[in-house]
């Protein structure tokens, strides 16, 4: 669905600069906007996995820095 989105915004900014139009300008903008915040609304990639073993535990410490 984005790379559809990508192409219509390609498509309608070269024809909206082109003189083809402030419709494809318009469209061109719209499918960015559209893609763009889907994109942002993906949900970001775990920083670390690891997959415990029974009787495995993490620990988790929250320093604060010096000042």
């Amino acid at each position: 669905m984005i790379s559809l989105l990508r192409r219509l915004s390609r498509l309608g900014f070269s024809k909206g600069m082109r003189g083809g139009g402030r419709a494809w300008l318009a469209l061109g903008i719209l499918s960015w906007f559209v893609a763009r915040s889907r994109e942002k609304s993906k949900e970001p990639p775990p920083t670390y996995r690891e997959v415990l073993s029974p009787g495995e535990s993490i620990a988790i410490r929250i320093f604060e820095p010096p000042g």
